[in-house]
């Protein structure tokens, strides 16, 4: 198997994890709902915890959610000036705001997501209402730093491949 096509293997495997884990925690969390709106006013007894599991799965969603919006490249952009600049361009550009797009979720959502947790877990911190370990919480930090940081260096490798291509014409 050559290297391009172990990559767009693994591009593909990337994509459908986060794809499906965004479905997943949005069918969750659309489940948990309906039993609170259920519970609250057909047994006139809400159940506490569909509250924050809701909350927590919607934390999951948006993050989660973001790596994969940034993986598709539906996340905002402002390309209006970047479609102004020519091809070469606008691919040093790209590689650019890959480069630092990478370093944020790098330094602030591994490093940081990693400290935060770690932090829960050695100081025994619980959600108040189910008791589980808030750790498990901002697990949804590093997990989707390491996706965008895939992404960030796939979009960097092929825009210097292309640079490269477009240099020796």
């Amino acid at each position: 198997m050559s290297v391009k096509k172990f990559f767009k293997v693994l591009s593909e495997w990337r994509n459908k994890i986060l794809g499906y884990s965004v479905i997943s925690i949005v069918g969750v969390m659309v489940i948990t709902v309906l039993w609170q709106v259920f519970t609250r006013l057909v047994l006139r007894s809400p159940a506490v915890w569909t509250e924050e599991t809701s909350t927590y799965m919607l934390m999951w969603c948006g993050v989660v959610g973001a790596a994969y919006a940034y993986g598709q490249k539906a996340h905002i952009g402002m390309e209006y000036f970047a479609y102004k600049l020519n091809d070469r361009h606008r691919r040093m550009l790209e590689i650019v705001i890959a480069f630092l797009v990478g370093f944020f979720a790098f330094r602030v959502m591994l490093v940081g997501g990693m400290n935060f947790v770690r932090n829960a877990f050695v100081n025994h911190q619980t959600s108040p209402t189910m008791g589980i370990p808030t750790g498990y919480l901002y697990l949804c930090l590093p997990i989707s730093a390491f996706f965008i940081i895939t992404y960030a260096i796939e979009f960097i490798s092929k825009d210097i491949a292309f640079l490269a291509r477009k240099g020796e014409k």
